[in-house]
This record gives C-alpha cells, sequence and structure tokens, in this order.
C-alpha cells in the first residue's frame, strides 16, 4: 500500500456509498451512523495493532524467563544487552497500514457521529 492517502479516501468514499445506499433502502439515519462508528472502532483497532506490531515487544524475552545456569543458550543466541535495549527504546513506527488505519478510522468515527446527531 504505497497511497495510504488515496486507500483511506477510497475506503470512506465507499463508506459513505453505502450509507446511501442504505438510506435508500430505508434504514434510519441513527443505524448507519451506529454502523459508520463502529467499522471507524475496528479500523482504529487494526491501525493500532499495525503500530504494535513494529513495536519489538518480545525482544530479549528468552533471557529474562530462562536462567543461564539451568539452560545451556542455543549456539549464537547471546544477545548483547545494549542491542536488546537499543532494539526496544528505539522510536515508534508508523507504517502505511497504521496510517490507513488510523485516518479511515477517524474519519469513518466523524461520519458515524454527524449521522447520529
Amino acid at each position: 500500500m504505497k497511497n495510504w492517502k488515496r486507500a483511506a479516501t477510497g475506503t470512506v468514499a465507499a463508506g459513505l456509498l453505502i450509507a446511501l445506499v442504505m438510506k435508500i433502502l430505508g434504514q434510519s439515519f441513527l443505524m448507519i451512523g451506529d454502523l459508520l462508528f463502529m467499522v471507524g472502532l475496528a479500523l482504529i483497532v487494526f491501525g493500532a495493532i499495525c503500530v504494535l506490531l513494529k513495536g519489538h515487544l518480545f525482544t530479549g524475552w528468552r533471557h529474562l524467563w530462562h536462567r543461564k545456569d539451568k539452560v545451556e543458550p542455543l549456539p549464537g543466541e547471546k544477545v548483547p544487552l545494549k542491542h536488546v535495549a537499543s532494539v526496544k527504546n528505539s522510536p515508534i513506527v508508523v507504517n502505511t497500514f497504521a496510517r490507513f488505519g488510523l485516518v479511515s478510522g477517524i474519519c469513518y468515527i466523524i461520519l458515524g457521529v454527524v449521522f447520529t446527531i
């Protein structure tokens, strides 16, 4: 997904088209707003998961759970503490999928609130 702005705009436009079709079929604005709000929440959760996947949360976890005197390290497994710390303290990475999910989710939530009001 190289152009996340175009994808987010297309997704929001498709949501508005579906909302228009639902209104033509006789659904209330409250139901359409609720649906758009829930889709927005799901997209924000998707974006948050994409951010957390790049977080290196499990870097060095095996060294915490296994003591050196109990378990022999695997060949090539010794990881320096400074390397683990530098990876864990690296800046937050917001990739294109996360941007797509967060931006389109916020747009859907705003549209859901507008349709509900």
